[in-house]
């Protein structure tokens, strides 16, 4: 028997990079899939979609631009949050309403909305311990950044490939930021 002997090398920035250029990994690490929001906007990529003899899966790099909770919505399966990022970016903003899509509409409708009803996660980067998570079905949730200078901030989501948004009609209600 002939023996393969491997000397470990340190996972550097510079070894993971050569296993992307080789076509053997995707690198999931800050700045890595950033896109170019205009103001105003959110953009959104596909890293890759899931072969869907395996069940239909993808990888998407959202970057946000968007002062305002425009997208707010539900999905109507789980998604996962990697919040992988450069805490050098605008501050982001993840509202998560603390309750499902059908009490929320019922909210909004009667007119009994108010400030308790939701969390305003001020959004931070590369920490197991709160940066990467599932977004269960239908809870209503969106993203937006601070209207200050600097550069947009970027993480990833995957979620079923054929998955849509259902948006959040508010109706006369605003959500903003203090």
């Amino acid at each position: 028997m002939k023996r393969i002997e491997l000397t470990p090398v340190e996972m550097t920035p510079e070894v993971m990079k050569d296993l992307e250029e080789r076509e053997l990994i995707i690198r999931l690490c800050p700045g890595r899939h950033k896109l170019a929001p205009a103001p105003g906007e959110t953009l959104g990529h596909t890293v890759y979609d899931s072969n869907p003899s395996y069940g239909g899966h993808k990888l998407l790099a959202v970057t946000v631009n968007r002062t305002s909770f425009a997208a707010f919505g539900t999905h109507p399966d789980n998604e996962e949050f990697l919040m992988i990022g450069s805490p050098d970016t605008k501050p982001m903003y993840l509202v998560i309403a603390l309750c499902m899509k059908d009490d929320l509409a019922r909210k909004i409708s009667a007119g009994s909305l108010e400030p308790a009803d939701f969390v305003c996660l001020t959004v931070k980067y590369n920490d197991p311990e709160v940066s990467f998570f599932t977004m269960l079905a239908d809870v209503p949730h969106g993203e937006a950044v601070a209207g200050t200078a600097g550069d947009t901030p970027s993480f990833y989501v995957t979620e079923p490939s054929d998955m849509g948004i259902e948006f959040t009609d508010f109706g006369d209600y605003e959500l903003c930021v203090k």
